[in-house]
């Protein structure tokens, strides 16, 4: 199942929207689990994820965002993780497309400048 942990801010900024967020995502997709953690009480999972305050959504373990995003950018994420699907705002490889050909081999070596005709002196 998957899981998405709202991280507040340690300085409890923006928590009624971290609160309605979270909400409106339980209301949304309700098989979810949606918890939200207080980053005042919670330091370690700041540390964890490299981050010296919040707010931050954690989906399956994995840091996603940090502040919080737009919902409906929220809810296409939650459904690409529960699917398993790549995310296509990463710099790999695109759903769809060919992988990256491989890159030309070098040019073949020269072969020597033929020698220069003899110097006769006359000129």
């Amino acid at each position: 199942m998957t899981e998405v942990i709202f991280l507040t801010s340690n300085q409890s900024q923006q928590a009624e929207r971290v609160r309605s967020i979270s909400e409106r995502l339980k209301a949304r997709l309700p098989d979810l689990t949606v918890r939200t953690v207080d980053a005042k009480t919670n330091p370690e999972l700041l540390a964890k994820h490299k981050l010296k305050f919040g707010p931050g959504v954690i989906i399956d373990g994995q840091l996603e965002y940090v502040g919080i995003p737009r919902f409906s950018m929220l809810v296409d994420r939650v459904l690409q993780v529960r699917e398993r699907r790549p995310n296509p705002r990463t710099a790999g490889d695109k759903p769809g497309e060919k992988p990256a050909a491989a890159p030309p081999a070098p040019p073949a070596a020269r072969p020597p400048a033929p020698p220069a005709p003899p110097n006769t002196g006359s000129a």
